[in-house]
């Protein structure tokens, strides 16, 4: 009987002690999980991420802790956007190309040429959305930011690079369908890869070359082992143009907080957008010089006849894309017009 007795006290005892355990580490009342598709060494995740999870917890008193992991922390980076729409998770930092067709007023920003700096970008594109002129894309969502990347280079696999119509033939990973469509005008195959899977795309022949930030394509684990510069070896400075990234909330999680709290998140993730996009310009342009001396890479910049030819091939694109938003309801013309002015607006601002 004492034996008895003894167990069972001692169950109790470690049932009594877990469950205070598990208060100790939900002492915060909202537990925020915050999923992003960063290398964890990454500028963005160190310096934007961490931080803004930092400071929600210090302005909040404690109240909020926001959970954020790395790529692949919460999940794969394509299946992001309807975790946090089912509310699998409550924050994701992703990009809107992992789901074709689901944001076609922010796909006014992905058409080729559009800026020339992450800066430029992120502020043209913040300002749509301020405007409510991307309500509809994140109606299922609370957006609390958006960037523009800085615009890609075209790295290919070995092929060499002298007029634009090298790049015929040339299956090419793609970070979204609109600069998919834009390098089908330039004679390449373009092909959907997640961020995790370039290496092995290219690794198993899926893909001669890709388009890809230049900070990025130096950091980025690749197959086996390798680094996707260990991959690549012709570098095109193409400034052609990138995918649009967004961090938003689930609805519900969102709406569950008290005013106070909404307030410090909406505090807290204002200057997000605008600092990634900063680190992204500043770490491209270094990368860029280093990769530019590295012998073992062809550095290609672009001529102004070259800027010109691609220019009017990829021109038949913004045309067609303005079709597909007035089939869809939208008006194509006013949103492509608007984004041109606060492209032009932030870069002079920039200046």
């Amino acid at each position: 009987m004492v034996c008895r007795l003894s167990v069972r006290l001692l169950a109790a005892c470690l049932i009594l002690s877990a469950g205070a355990q598990m208060h100790r580490a939900s002492a915060a009342e909202f537990v925020l999980r915050f999923a992003t598709i960063n290398l964890e060494d990454s500028a963005a995740y160190q310096q934007v991420f961490k931080p803004f999870a930092d400071a929600v917890a210090r302005d909040s008193n404690g109240r909020v802790e926001v959970g954020v992991k790395p790529l692949g922390g919460y999940g794969k980076p394509a299946e992001l956007f309807n975790m946090v729409e089912r509310g699998d998770v409550e924050i994701v930092s992703t990009v809107q190309g992992y789901n074709p067709g689901r944001f076609p007023q922010s796909s006014v920003m992905e058409l080729p040429l559009m800026f020339d700096s992450a800066v430029s970008g992120t502020a043209a594109i913040q300002a749509l959305l301020k405007e409510g002129r991307l309500d509809k894309d994140y109606a299922s969502v609370k957006p609390l930011g958006m960037v523009m990347l800085a615009p890609y280079g075209i790295f290919t696999t070995g092929r060499n690079f002298e007029q634009v119509k090298d790049l015929r033939g040339l299956r090419v990973r793609t970070p979204s369908p609109t600069v998919g469509l834009a390098l089908a005008r330039l004679g390449m195959i373009p092909i959907g890869v997640p961020v995790n899977m370039i290496g092995d795309a290219i690794e198993n022949g899926i893909v001669d070359a890709i388009t890809f930030g230049w900070d990025s394509v130096a950091h980025q684990p690749g197959a086996k082992g390798k680094l996707l510069t260990d991959q690549v070896s012709v570098l095109i400075d193409a400034n052609f143009a990138a995918p649009a990234m967004m961090v938003v909330m689930n609805k519900a999680a969102w709406t569950a907080l008290p005013p106070d709290l909404q307030a410090v998140i909406e505090k807290d993730s204002a200057g997000m957008s605008e600092q990634n996009a900063k680190l992204r310009d500043a770490s491209d342009a270094v990368t860029r010089e280093i990769l530019k001396a590295d012998p073992r890479f062809t550095y290609v910049a672009l001529t102004a006849a070259q800027h010109a030819d691609i220019e009017r091939l990829v021109q038949p694109v913004v045309a067609n894309w303005k079709q597909s938003m007035t089939q869809a309801g939208l008006d194509g013309e006013a949103l492509f017009s608007r984004a041109q002015q606060l492209v032009h607006q932030s870069s002079l601002a920039a200046r």
